[in-house]
């Protein structure tokens, strides 16, 4: 391009300037939302690459009748380990069900995850300590207890080594424990995350050892070349042969009463997006964003592509008059590619201007910490690969069309030439304007799914209700009476009560039960007395643990999913058979939603005296709304004298606020969604902008005869408006039945939906009129009003 075409070119683009830079606007949009993606995208499927035994570790998982566990027996790694020669390392991992508090000089620090391993897990996942090598040491009974980096500097700030010092559990003067120093940062993102890691030779010594107590996490790493069908089976069969020599009578029950596999490998890679013992809601995420992203990147190419084609047509004569200059097509073809790809680089600087503008937005949004270093070379080279398909689509078309046309009835006046651009006023709008309709009615039915949710009854009342993350055990009713007591006691404090597990928070585990001979898998709770009050949990059959019911120790409240899994007319007097002994149900309750939305209730067994040994930790408070502040002073005034036990921790949080964390994902989608759907709805009417200014440019001279003709201008509109309406009506007719099952799809991850209505697909169709009617409205309405003259003289 010489410098006369240049200057050609800037004073063409000054000319339309905000026509332009509204273009260009567009594309940046369009490229940094696909950036962001890009990143997230390859931040989520980055977890665990960097270990170079990836495709060789395996998750061992259990298959229950109400869906897989991660969790399996003590011996079952040394039995696969010491039968199986082509697994080459076994190892077991298991994390705390509660937070420690540790004590230093520096203060109380709470250890929110606590990871136990066996040495060759640091084999398998990569684990490295700073300065020395992870191994058995020679005193195997006495873990290695590591701190992560972050850990470290804030329960040691300043000091360069943490390696001999040491911590108080519990409490200032509770159990020392010495730190041999700190795990290295794994060098990307992980699976495993811990703030203590404490390693040793046999995870499970002095353990209970029974198929029955299954509480670790087994992981596999395998020879290469490993058939993993026939090591599933194999290690099936050794898993089903233990658990039927077992003492429990339960366990040989359950195993007996089950032909399916028992056990299934997970890989590593798919722990986190979608392992099989969870929701793959995190897979389904990541897919979808990414598909919206190209979709995004595609539509708003097309729409500056149209654009430019639209404002490349007004420039006939300026070809014309060009060849007959005597430039030739090449020279015509390279003019316009060179100005397209000046305006796509003026789009590439301005998109990476808004990413790094939004990215903290971003990352809050989907609560991720992403870099603009983590754009890779893959990354880059597919945004190279848009911006020279967007030029060659933008630049060789319009200028194929127009180098081809004739000069002498260009300069007599037909602006078309020989080319014709009828095709961007009708196939790209409806393309166009299908997925932002679809985006919209996406995005009104995960609002309407998420408001269910949260107004939704899950089966308990969470509100005004605050749990104590208490590091001393309950097992005993007896033992809380004294604790109860005093905290009821406070003004404002309605009721109170002591469990293993809240609602929202870790799952309860599961074990198996027999009644009348037949074997079922249900959650467990233990709990205290008022439990069910405190949670507001309403009573459908029977009666509910009571302190003045002295058989309590020998009874059972079950929720409804377990009495249909039972399949009990009537579960009350029912006797159920369990590990440590036999109870009698004396209560059926309502279902609570523990796990949010996503998943279906499972059966659950509440019960008073635990045989399993679950520690009743959760100490559950409900108050007066108007009394909150209050019985919060007061607890934390005189918990070391109500709560001896743990008298240096009073850690609360609140119920709702736990519960409502199940929603983050959903709420994730939700906003950014939202943004997506924004920016469809503005490329579209971009695109719909676009299309009417070229549609209307061309058939400007029809315009002139029929005003000169008598036609009035509402006669006009109509006339210039009624493609248009069929390209809406055509876009919706598409978008509809695509956004229902876009919609079903996602809508069935969930146990508990929405039905879906006609509301979100007709409030869609109206904000299609709306923009159709504003942003080809205005361009009718000035087309009517124009002098026919100016188009009519030669």
């Amino acid at each position: 391009m010489n410098r006369l075409h240049f200057n050609i070119a800037l004073r063409t683009f000054l000319k339309g300037k905000w026509y332009n830079l509204l273009n260009i606007l567009g594309l940046a949009l369009g490229l940094a939302t696909f950036t962001f993606v890009s990143l997230y995208v390859a931040h989520e499927t980055s977890y665990d690459q960097w270990n170079p035994n990836i495709d060789r570790v395996f998750l061992v998982e259990r298959e229950l009748p109400n869906g897989p566990s991660p969790y399996t027996p003590g011996n079952l790694a040394a039995a696969i380990k010491g039968t199986c020669p082509e697994v080459e390392e076994t190892g077991r991992m298991n994390t705390a069900l509660f937070q420690l508090p540790f004590f230093t000089r520096s203060g109380r620090f709470l250890i929110k995850k606590w990871v136990g391993a066996d040495y060759s897990m640091a084999r398998i996942l990569g684990i490295q300590a700073v300065g020395f090598e992870l191994k058995p040491g020679p005193d195997h009974a006495v873990p290695m207890v590591l701190l992560s980096r972050r850990t470290a500097g804030v329960l040691f700030p300043g000091d360069s080594s943490v390696s001999g010092k040491t911590v108080n559990i519990m409490s200032r003067s509770g159990m020392p424990m010495t730190i041999a120093g700190v795990a290295e940062d794994a060098p990307g993102n992980t699976n495993l995350q811990f703030d203590c890691i404490g390693f040793s030779q046999d995870l499970t010594q002095g353990k209970d050892q029974s198929y029955a107590n299954q509480i670790y996490q087994t992981y596999l790493l395998v020879k290469p070349g490993t058939n993993m069908e026939l090591l599933s089976r194999k290690i099936d069969r050794i898993y089903k042969e233990a658990a039927l020599a077992d003492t429990s009578l339960v366990a040989r029950q359950a195993l007996a009463m089950a032909g399916k596999p028992a056990i299934y490998l997970d890989p590593l890679k798919n722990l986190h997006l979608k392992p099989h013992y969870s929701s793959p809601v995190n897979d389904r995420i990541v897919k979808g964003l990414a598909i919206l992203a190209i979709i995004i990147l595609v539509v708003t190419g097309v729409n500056f592509t149209n654009l430019y084609v639209s404002q490349a047509a007004k420039r006939s004569k300026e070809v014309g008059i060009k060849k007959v200059s005597g430039m030739n097509k090449s020279q015509i073809i390279f003019q316009f590619l060179a100005e397209i790809f000046f305006q796509c680089m003026i789009a590439l600087a301005a998109s990476l201007a808004i990413v790094t503008a939004a990215l903290p937005y971003f990352n809050r949004l989907l609560g991720v910490k992403l870099l603009l270093s983590g754009i890779s070379m893959e990354i880059t080279m597919q945004i190279l690969a848009a911006l020279i398909t967007l030029t060659l689509l933008a630049g060789l078309y319009p200028a194929l069309v127009m180098a081809g046309f004739r000069p002498a009835e260009v300069l007599r006046g037909n602006q078309s030439g020989k080319g014709s651009f009828s095709w961007s006023s009708g196939i790209i709008p409806v393309f166009q304007f299908t997925f932002a309709i679809g985006f919209v009615i996406t995005l009104i039915i995960i609002n309407q799914q998420i408001r269910y949710m949260k107004t939704e009854n899950p089966g308990f009342e969470a509100g005004q209700v605050l749990y104590v993350d208490n590091m001393g055990i309950y097992n005993h009713p007896d033992q809380f009476e004294a604790v109860g007591s005093r905290i009821r006691a406070i003004p404002g404090v309605k009721n109170v009560t002591v469990a293993s597990s809240v609602p929202g928070g870790i799952l309860p585990p599961s074990y198996e039960y027999l009644v009348q001979s037949k074997a079922y898998t249900m959650q467990t709770i233990a709990v205290g007395y008022n439990y069910f009050e405190t949670l507001n949990i309403g009573l459908k059959e029977g009666a509910v643990f009571s302190s003045t019911f002295h058989r309590d120790s020998a009874s059972a409240v079950i929720n409804q999913a377990a009495a249909k899994a039972l399949g009990l007319a009537s579960p009350v007097g029912t006797v159920i058979r369990g590990r440590a002994g036999s109870y009698t149900i004396t209560g059926v309750v309502n279902d609570v939603k523990t796990a949010g939305f996503e998943a279906q209730v499972q059966p659950a067994i509440y019960l008073l005296h635990d045989p399993f040994g679950l520690p009743k930790t959760q100490i559950m408070i409900r108050a007066e709304s108007s009394a909150m502040r209050p019985v919060l002073a007061a607890l934390s005034r005189d918990w070391s004298s109500i709560n001896k036990l743990d008298p240096d921790n009073f850690n609360y949080h609140f119920l709702d606020e736990l519960y409502g964390k199940l929603f983050l994902r959903q709420e994730q989608l939700q906003s950014v969604l939202t943004c997506f759907s924004a920016l469809a709805v503005f490329i579209a009417s971009l695109g719909f902008f676009a299309s009417a200014a070229q549609a209307i440019h061309l058939r400007m001279k029809e315009v002139a005869i029929r005003k000169v003709f008598g036609a009035r201008s509402g006669q006009l509109m109509i006339t210039l408006g009624k493609p248009f309406f069929y390209v809406m009506l055509t876009a919706n007719a598409l978008a509809w039945p695509a956004a229902f099952l876009a919609a079903t799809q996602w809508l069935e991850t969930f146990a508990y939906r929405i039905d879906l209505t006609f509301a979100p697909f007709l409030i869609a169709t109206a904000l299609s009129i709306v923009i159709v009617a504003v942003t080809v409205g205005l361009q009718m309405i000035r087309a009517v009003r124009f002098n026919p003259a100016m188009k009519l003289k030669v």
